[in-house]
């Protein structure tokens, strides 16, 4: 099958001129220019090696135009930040790649910027490319070309630092995908997309959280202290420090609830990656039985998250654990589903989860259950925290809002 052919498989239409407005001119169907081709084999990059060629519909004018594009990181990795409620929190790497698209008119004074809306884990934005004597054929592709590569060095330059997670030696996937936008109710839908995006993220939550639980359902009642941790973090470095709740009622050395003679530093003091909140809540010093019938809530799925729950549970504790990965089912049940499990029976835990058992954990619906757990808190504690990690970011946006 030649490249005549394959588009005429995939439905793409002829090009047309872009009119005086900047918009594209619609011939037949299809106007899409990341169009697959039928029978390739999908490589580890998400797309096919064999018509990567292909991915640009050679029916449109890519030398001006207003169009929209998508870039996805490599392996669908979130790399960029967090999604609070309806913002996406950046973190360093997100607010450079958000400052680099920023500047690509300084060098490129034919390109012009619309809406745009950096990720966690791909990016959307509009740009129109003004007729200039210089433009390329395929100038939309030189632009992008830039864009990908002045970002993917910098990410180059912080994976290098241990600034950022390392994702392999690229940050996007090999190409990106295109819409040529042809009218101005269609521009007006793209831009409501692009705004629309983060919230939409945070829609999408698998279900409520209660959909699939054990144990006492009650304990949702109870006063909540959240625990957080980064993953990468060894257990036996676990020092808790509270970095939000009702101040104790002396000057003395606060005490992690869930901790067996582990000291936590001062209260209130943040970690080096988060900067302490304002004591919302603190109307009156609280008694010293302050943490009598409280709970703990976590996703216990980080080690020192789960080495929290180890002593929560020698202590006499009542937890919660908010699962992104489903309820356990006896063909994969770990040393701590059994801990969690024989504390359930005891009435001194619940597991709640917005899957169903057996369910693959994915870091949108871990990052959502983190939300959970640090939305429901009266008191929050942390472990060590990721400065460029979804924790971090996540709570920057819960504590600006």
């Amino acid at each position: 099958m030649n490249r005549k052919e394959n588009m005429q498989a995939c439905g793409l239409k002829p090009a047309a001129p872009t009119t005086a407005d900047g918009y594209g001119v619609e011939a037949a169907a299809g106007r899409h220019g990341a169009e697959a081709v039928p029978g390739g084999t999908v490589g580890a990059g998400g797309f096919s090696r064999h018509f990567r060629k292909s991915l640009r519909n050679a029916r449109i004018d890519y030398s001006r135009g207003t169009f929209f594009v998508t870039c996805q990181v490599a392996r669908n990795k979130s790399i960029f930040g967090a999604i609070a409620g309806d913002q996406c929190i950046l973190n360093e790497l997100g607010r450079q790649v958000r400052d680099y698209w920023l500047a690509m008119p300084s060098k490129y004074p034919e390109l012009n910027l619309d809406e745009f809306v950096v990720m966690p884990n791909h990016f959307h934005a509009i740009l129109r490319i003004l007729p200039a004597p210089g433009n390329r054929e395929q100038h939309l592709g030189f632009l992008m070309g830039r864009f990908k590569g002045g970002t993917g060095y910098l990410y180059g330059k912080m994976r290098r630092a241990g600034l950022v997670e390392d994702i392999g030696d690229h940050l996007w996937q090999f190409d990106y995908w295109d819409d040529l936008v042809t009218s101005a109710e269609e521009l007006e839908n793209q831009r409501r997309y692009i705004r629309e995006n983060p919230a939409n993220w945070s829609r999408d939550r698998y279900g409520p959280c209660t959909d699939y639980f054990v144990g006492d359902i009650d304990l949702l009642n109870a006063p909540r202290i959240a625990f957080v941790a980064s993953q990468g973090f060894p257990a036996a470095a676990l020092r808790p420090r509270r970095i939000y709740g009702l101040k104790p009622a002396a000057p003395t050395k606060a005490r992690c609830p869930d901790t067996a003679g582990a000291s936590a530093g001062s209260a209130g003091a943040p970690s080096a990656a988060m900067p302490a909140p304002s004591e919302r809540g603190a109307s009156a010093p609280a008694p010293a039985s302050r943490y009598e019938g409280t709970v703990i809530i976590s996703t216990f799925t980080s080690a020192q998250e789960r080495e929290a729950l180890r002593r929560a549970l020698a202590k006499g504790r009542r937890v919660i654990a908010v699962r992104p990965g489903g309820l356990p089912t006896e063909a994969d049940r770990t040393d701590t589903d059994e801990m969690l499990l024989a504390a359930a029976r005891e009435g001194r835990a619940l597991l709640l989860s917005p899957q169903p058992p057996g369910s693959s954990l994915n870091k949108k619906v871990a990052t959502w259950c983190n939300e959970y757990v640090l939305r429901h808190a009266d008191e929050i504690w942390i472990g060590d925290i990721s400065p460029n990690g979804m924790l971090s970011a996540l709570m920057r946006g819960i504590f600006a809002g």
